[in-house]
């Protein structure tokens, strides 16, 4: 099972790098003097030759209009509210709340003490010897690995059935969530006599 918190920082570390270029060309186009002038497309209108792209003037009565200041911080609000509300979306789960809602109301569960208790129950199980499991929330569904060892004459579909009573009751303690499971069985080694 792969992390993804790497790739989501270099992608959060990119994304904020680019803005701060942009922001940068930004800036230096609203002070910039004639350089850029020359450069402009045909349909832009021309500067005068003393002035900047953004001329004293006509910033001075926009701010002299009564609807240019609550407009300017409207948007910048909701700009702001936007940028932060997809910046707690790309946030993982896991990270920040170790906490799962249970299907009862107002009661939570550390998802280690879940993860504790599920291979708890798969040990409980006849014909297994081992078990070891990991639970991965997502903000609308859960993902249980579930790994088991099987003591020697047991085969995996002797142990299956009481698998997916484990399972389905991950699955009603994160009931608001829905739940992917993966279990995979393996077979414990014979002790086998070293001959020398």
């Amino acid at each position: 099972m792969t992390s993804r918190s790497g790739a989501s920082g270099v992608n959060r570390t990119l994304i904020a790098l680019a803005g701060i270029a942009l922001l940068a060309a930004g800036l230096w186009l609203l002070g910039a003097t004639r350089a850029v002038a020359d450069h402009l497309p045909a349909w832009w209108p021309a500067p005068p030759a003393d002035g900047v792209l953004l001329d004293r003037e006509g910033l001075a009565s926009l701010r002299g209009t009564g609807w240019w200041a609550p407009a300017v911080m409207a948007a910048g609000t909701v700009i702001t509210l936007l940028c932060l509300a997809w910046a707690v979306t790309r946030t993982p789960l896991r990270g920040l709340r170790p906490t799962g809602p249970l299907s009862t109301t107002r009661a939570e569960l550390r998802i280690t003490a879940l993860e504790d208790a599920v291979c708890e129950d798969a040990r409980r199980i006849e014909g297994v010897a081992r078990a070891r499991c990991r639970i991965a929330l997502r903000r609308t569904s859960a993902h249980l690995a579930l790994r088991v060892w099987t003591l020697p004459g047991y085969a995996a579909k002797d142990v299956l059935d009481g698998l997916g009573t484990v399972s389905t009751t991950v699955e009603h303690a994160l009931h608001p969530r829905g739940l992917d499971t993966r279990t995979r069985v393996s077979a414990q080694r014979h002790a086998a006599p070293h001959v020398r």
